[in-house]
C-alpha cells in the first residue's frame, strides 16, 4: 500500500493515459482522457489484494521446500536436536543451561531456540535456571529439593548429613573445609526449602535431612545417579 500510494501523492492531480505502441492508430482517433489519480490507484489496489491471498499462501508452501515447517505438539519431538535436548533433561533434572551445551555438544544460540521451543509446548519446567521435565513428574517441592543437589557446596552438605545424621554446624564445617558462617548461610538456604531440619543439643544444633527430601532424593537415585551422591 505504502509503495503504491505514495508516488501517486506526489504525482500531479491528473493522470494520462496513453498507448504505448509505437504503430499507427487504427481507426477513429481519440484525445487521451485525463482522470484522477485515485480512480488509477484504486484499480492498481484491488489488483492486488485479489493476488494477495495466494502470494502468501505460495510464500509459505515454499518455506517447507527448503525445510521449514511449523512447530506443533504432534511433530515437536521429531527434531533430532531438540529430542536430544530433552533426552538429557529427563536424565538430568535440574541441569542447568550450560551443561546442557556442553554434554549434547549443541551451541548456546541452538540450545536457547530449542529450550524456548520446548517450555512453549510445556515440555520441560524452569526453576531458577535449571531445567526439569514436565508433565507433573516433579512437584515445587522435588524441583527445590533436585535443583540444591546440583550445586556443589549443597550437595557435600546433604552428603555428609546423609553419612552422619545429627551433625553439628562445626563438624560440617570442617569436614567440608569453609567457616561456620558459610555454614550458616547454606543452612538457611536448605531449611527454608525443607530440606533440612534441627534439632537442639544442649547448646549445640544438630542436623538432619527431612524424612520428605530423603524419599525424593532416594527415588532420584533410582532413576538416575547424581553425581557426588552415589
Amino acid at each position: 500500500f505504502f509503495l503504491l500510494i505514495v508516488p501517486a501523492v506526489a504525482a500531479n492531480d491528473d493522470i494520462i493515459v496513453e498507448s504505448g505502441y509505437k504503430v499507427p492508430v487504427q481507426g477513429e482517433r481519440h484525445d487521451p482522457v485525463p482522470i484522477s489519480w485515485w480512480q488509477f490507484q484504486i484499480l492498481i489496489i484491488i489488483g492486488q489484494l485479489s493476488l494477495m491471498p495466494g502470494e502468501i499462501f505460495a510464500a509459505f508452501k515454499s518455506l517447507t521446500y527448503l525445510g521449514y515447517r511449523a512447530v506443533t505438539d504432534n511433530n515437536i519431538l521429531k527434531n533430532g536436536t531438540r529430542l536430544k535436548i530433552l533426552d538429557h533433561i529427563k536424565k538430568n533434572p535440574g541441569v542447568n543451561f550450560s551443561i546442557i551445551s556442553k554434554e549434547t555438544g549443541v551451541n548456546r544460540g541452538t540450545l536457547n531456540y530449542h529450550l524456548k521451543i520446548l517450555d512453549m509446548h510445556d515440555k520441560i519446567k524452569v526453576y531458577k535456571s535449571r531445567y526439569f521435565e514436565n508433565h507433573m513428574k516433579f512437584n515445587d517441592n522435588e524441583q527445590k529439593i533436585l535443583n540444591q543437589l546440583k550445586k556443589d557446596m549443597p550437595r557435600k552438605i546433604i552428603k555428609i548429613l546423609i553419612e552422619h545424621p545429627g551433625a553439628s554446624r562445626k563438624e560440617i564445617s570442617g569436614e567440608i573445609g569453609i567457616t561456620d558462617q558459610a555454614v550458616s548461610w547454606y543452612m538457611k538456604h536448605l531449611r527454608t526449602d525443607g530440606i533440612i531440619v534441627s534439632e537442639t543439643l544442649g547448646q549445640f544444633n544438630t542436623y538432619f535431612v527431612s524424612a520428605k527430601a530423603m524419599q525424593i532424593i532416594q527415588n532420584a537415585l533410582q532413576n538416575e545417579p547424581l553425581r557426588g551422591l552415589h
